[in-house]
């Protein structure tokens, strides 16, 4: 697996390797591979997401001024 993918790119091929899984077309070994694979480009979005959400700042107009996102 590339060191780099983009969101986009580790997605399509989470995607892509649930629909294989899905299709049942593979024996129980290509299955275990192929959940091991989709468990890794889940792991790459979400480190992704995390590391966007650390990066969103909220704009407060009344004093002009921003601060780090925090949802709770």
């Amino acid at each position: 697996m590339p060191d780099k993918l983009t969101f986009e790119e580790a997605l399509a091929k989470l995607e892509s390797t649930v629909d294989k899984i899905r299709t049942g077309n593979c024996s129980l070994q290509e299955s275990i591979a192929l959940y091991e694979e989709s468990v890794r480009y889940y792991e790459v979005c979400e480190a992704i997401l995390k590391e966007a959400k650390q990066k969103i700042e909220l704009y407060k107009p009344q004093t002009g001024t921003t601060e780090a996102y925090d949802e709770h």
